[in-house]
């Protein structure tokens, strides 16, 4: 072809650049040999087309044939590498099982579930692989299982009855077998297989039931160490166990961490941290709410004045105890829960107090109201309490009293009877308060409030709880309405005689609160009242209306409905009189007889028709009650000789009605005219005109004279 190029340009050049006439014979030579070589190269291209194409196809065909093959041949290489790999890893964690080398058997197995998990492209479904999965879990769990086991050889639990007959005491042992190598072969393995956390977790919570939380809740509980890491536990079988002294406590948990520190001293986790640290993470919080709840709670006084030996046997210990465990990382630096106790001692002091006020408060007022003290101006707060009580509270008052130049009698108590239960609970008022001036700001404002809260949980508790004996007997309505005159009494001025030691900032009075517990006192005794006149009423329905008395059947009716009712006033003056003030005394008892005697005196003015001998019967009946009567005035509390005439009339309104009823049934026309004496005797002080005309005409016949002397009356 070159040469033929180049016989191509020499004849054109010289045709047309170096033209000569000589050559153009050669030129034509020369389109016959162009002319050859193009039938040449038409008859290879044709080969070409018809021949080499076909057989380039057939080569390209086999070639990719061949890449194929050879694709497969490498995955099938790679497969087999990987089975001859987890093969290998699946042997070494066999062997170093056996020579117990768990670490380097947990690798290995970690290692073939890696290859497994890796996965391979278009040969998910081979069944050798999912069969290796299967013999790789069950190695996995074959050797969490001898690792447990090998656990439990190393950490010993036991738990028994020291007497077994009765179960008097209980017993936890926890034994520590020596072998360190094993034991951080198993703590790298339990690790690398995800294990430890919860082995440590189990192992942690058995820490705090068997151990720990015996030596915080439990003041029996004693502890024993020994060289060969063993501890043991004992405690006495109590239904409610009281907590041991702090020190004590702090002690008996220190000696067994000491036990654990020691064991697992040079066991350490993949990131350095000591296995101690690590089961501190897991139990050290509560551990720490016990500690708090359960004894230190619990230990914190009653009193101030007790604070100070609380500060050296329990606060002083306890920084020491967290300054220990954080030096041993059993807690975390920031971890503060004892600190913050410590800090909020004086808070959690007075909220104890004040609920430990609360609840005895409770206590008191829901117990019985049966056994009774008796008060007086001598002994305000009671015999038993004054003698006990300091000598600061009677001077606290006469200096009040003074103070707002006042009389001698403002603040005198009546004698009177009050539950017992009262009384204490209106001495711990003052001894709270008496502890409220000596205490911080923060304490005395908590403490007084805790008073007030005493009189609000009375107004609630107290009725609640003895609802019933105050509506069905009348001796307890008269007791609690002494209760509540006698807390009121107090209150009026309990507030004023502290208000000087209290922080300015706090209205210390319980003057508000007086009204409340005053009416509940008065209500309560008011609904006696009502019930003791229902029952009267009731027994005077039996006299049906005080008609015909004289006859055989009636007068027993009437005769009995009467004694009753005397019956049940003398009854109630039985229960009442040692009991309620003199004058609150008579009054009840004036207002039930007034029931009594308007009953009869309304029944016997409305009769239509006295016979002479139901006039006799009558007046026998209601001077029965006159007689009764005076002496239904007297108590026990009487200073002196009581003037029960005056008594009756000023505590019975209808009782000179009653006297000149009576009067009227024993006189005849004359004297009943005398009584009236136109409008300005006796009996027209106490009746009405057309009340003694009713009278007149139902005693007397009609005769002229009866109606001279019904004339007269006008």
């Amino acid at each position: 072809m070159k040469d033929l190029k180049l016989e191509v340009y020499e004849v054109t050049k010289g045709k047309y650049v170096d033209f000569f006439p000589q050559r153009l014979q050669t030129t034509s030579a020369l389109i016959e040999n162009v002319n050859k070589v193009s039938g040449d190269l038409k008859e290879a291209k044709e080969k070409i087309q018809n021949e080499v194409k076909n057989q380039l196809t057939l080569s390209k065909d086999v070639l990719t044939s061949l890449k194929g093959e050879l694709e497969n041949h490498k995955c099938v290489l790679v497969i087999l590498e990987r089975l001859v790999q987890i093969q290998d890893n699946l042997e070494s964690s066999v062997s170093a099982n056996r020579r117990q080398n768990y670490t380097e058997a947990a690798s290995s197995l970690l290692k073939a579930n890696l290859l497994l998990a890796t996965p391979l492209e278009g040969f998910d479904d081979i069944q050798i692989l999912q069969a290796l999965q299967t013999e790789c879990f069950v190695q996995k769990e074959k050797l969490i299982f001898e690792m447990t086991e090998k656990w439990k050889q190393l950490v010993t639990w036991n738990s028994n009855d020291a007497n077994i007959q009765n179960k008097s005491r209980q017993v936890f042992q926890l034994e520590l077998m020596s072998g360190e190598n094993v034991l951080m072969e198993l703590i790298g393995a339990m690790e690398v297989l995800g294990v430890l956390e919860s082995t440590l977790k189990t192992f942690g919570n058995r820490l705090v039931s068997n151990l720990f939380k015996p030596c915080i809740v439990n003041s029996t509980a004693t502890v024993k160490d020994s060289p060969c890491n063993v501890v043991i536990v004992t405690v006495n079988n109590e239904k409610n166990p009281v907590p041991p002294p702090p020190k004590q406590m702090y002690m008996n948990v220190m000696t067994i961490i000491q036990v654990l520190e020691d064991y697992f001293k040079n066991v350490t986790i993949q990131d350095g941290t000591n296995i101690l640290s690590y089961i501190g993470r897991n139990v050290s919080q509560e551990i720490l709410e016990l500690i708090v709840k359960e004894c230190l709670t619990p230990a914190i006084p009653h009193n101030s004045k007790d604070m100070s030996e609380f500060e050296a046997n329990c606060i002083e210990p306890t920084r020491s105890f967290q300054g220990t465990l954080v030096n041993l990382k059993f807690i975390l630096e920031d971890d503060n829960a004892l600190e913050e106790f410590v800090k909020n001692i004086d808070v959690l002091f007075v909220n104890k107090k004040s609920q430990g006020i609360l609840l005895r408060a409770r206590e008191l007022m829901k117990s019985e109201l049966h056994n009774m003290v008796r008060v007086s101006d001598e002994y305000p707060l009671g015999e038993l309490a004054d003698k006990e009580a300091p000598s600061g509270r009677k001077s606290r008052k006469l200096e009040l009293a003074s103070s707002c130049q006042l009389s001698a009698d403002t603040f005198k108590l009546p004698a009177c009877q009050i539950s017992v239960c009262t009384q204490q609970l209106m001495t711990l008022a003052y001894e709270t308060l008496e502890e409220a001036i000596s205490s911080s700001q923060d304490c005395a404002v908590q403490l007084f409030f805790a008073v007030r809260n005493m009189f609000e949980l009375f107004c609630s508790v107290y009725p609640t709880a003895h609802q019933k004996a105050l509506t069905l007997f009348p001796q307890m309505s008269a007791v609690f309405n002494n209760d509540c005159m006698y807390v009121s009494h107090h209150l009026s001025t309990i507030g004023h005689q502290f208000s000087k030691s209290l922080p300015q900032d706090v209205q210390a009075t319980f003057v508000d609160m007086m009204p409340k517990i005053r009416r509940l006192g008065t209500d309560t005794m008011l609904q006696q009242l009502n019930s003791q006149k229902d029952i009267m009423m009731e027994y005077l329905q039996a006299a049906k209306g005080f008609v015909s008395v004289s006859e055989g059947s009636n007068f027993a009716s009437t005769e009995k409905a009467v004694k009753q009712v005397l019956h049940q006033l003398q009854h109630l003056q039985k229960v009442w009189q040692e009991i309620l003030p003199v004058n609150q005394y008579r009054r009840s008892i004036g207002t039930l007889l007034n029931t009594v005697v308007i009953e009869i005196s309304d029944r016997v003015i409305s009769l239509e028709d006295i016979s002479a001998s139901d006039a006799s019967q009558l007046a026998s009946l209601m001077s029965l009650i006159q007689k009764r009567a005076g002496p239904l005035m007297k108590s026990t509390n009487d200073d002196g000789d009581v003037n029960v005439t005056i008594e009756l009339q000023r505590n019975v309104s209808k009782w000179l009605q009653f006297t000149e009823i009576v009067t009227v049934l024993n006189a005849n026309l004359l004297e009943i005219n005398d009584r009236w004496a136109d409008g300005k005797g006796p009996l027209a002080n106490e009746l009405t005109a057309s009340e003694v005309k009713q009278m007149i005409r139902a005693l007397f016949q009609n005769t002229d004279r009866r109606s001279t002397i019904l004339a007269k009356i006008r």
